[in-house]
């Protein structure tokens, strides 16, 4: 079970678990249980990688405010690699406003406003000129959103909102330094929900070998 479902069968107000095995295509042992079990164990393990997946899925406000305070704190570490120092107290905003940024971003879902591609949030569009020659419906990623089912997002809008606080970063500074560091962003978030991923993953597969085994 991959581990945004398990976020939303463990909230109180989602469907049952054997809702979920019900349409699963394999074998799943997991209980109710094992799923918030194994959701405490990886947030004690990676608690930022669980926070931006709570944050991502569930929209929970305070995942959301641990999520920015964990990026925030990455973001300071890399700041002098990408743009040099930024001394004061002006520093430490345009930071946490590029960090929060970048996570906005990286909640995004097909049900967030505004955020769906015209291929409605499947990722997915008809190829029209292939099912008028095969006679039959044939189905492509969508080349606009690469198959995220999302619309694609501009920086101008981080780029003025740095702007704001640092005059003067023109067009061409802020692709050729600024969107570098608003990038390595974007990927520690997607590097921290892997990392969660395969820790939730791990605990679990465990969880139903050791079943498994009692069972024989």
């Amino acid at each position: 079970m991959r581990l945004k479902y398990a976020l939303t069968i463990a909230d109180p107000k989602s469907a049952q678990i054997v809702a979920y095995q019900a349409r699963s295509t394999g074998n799943s042992h997991l209980t109710k249980v094992d799923v918030m079990t194994a959701l405490g164990m990886t947030q004690a393990r990676h608690r930022g990688g669980l926070c931006l997946l709570y944050a991502k899925y569930t929209k929970d406000a305070d995942a959301g405010r641990t999520a920015l305070i964990e990026l925030t704190k990455y973001a300071r570490t890399q700041a002098r690699k990408y743009v040099g120092k930024i001394p004061g107290r002006r520093g430490a905003i345009t930071i946490r406003t590029l960090a929060m940024l970048a996570l906005e971003e990286y909640c995004r879902t097909a049900d967030t406003p505004g955020a769906k591609c015209r291929c409605g949030g499947s990722g997915e569009v008809c190829d029209r000129k292939e099912t008028d020659r095969t006679g039959r419906l044939v189905i492509i990623p969508c080349k606009k959103c690469h198959g995220t089912g999302l619309r694609p997002i501009s920086q101008t809008r981080a780029h003025h909102a740095i702007v704001a606080l640092i005059p003067g970063v023109s067009r061409a500074t802020w692709y050729r330094v600024w969107s570098r560091f608003y990038e390595a962003l974007l990927a520690w978030c997607y590097s921290q929900e892997s990392i969660a991923e395969s820790e939730y993953q791990h605990i679990t597969g465990m969880s139903e070998l050791n079943k498994e085994i009692i069972a024989k």
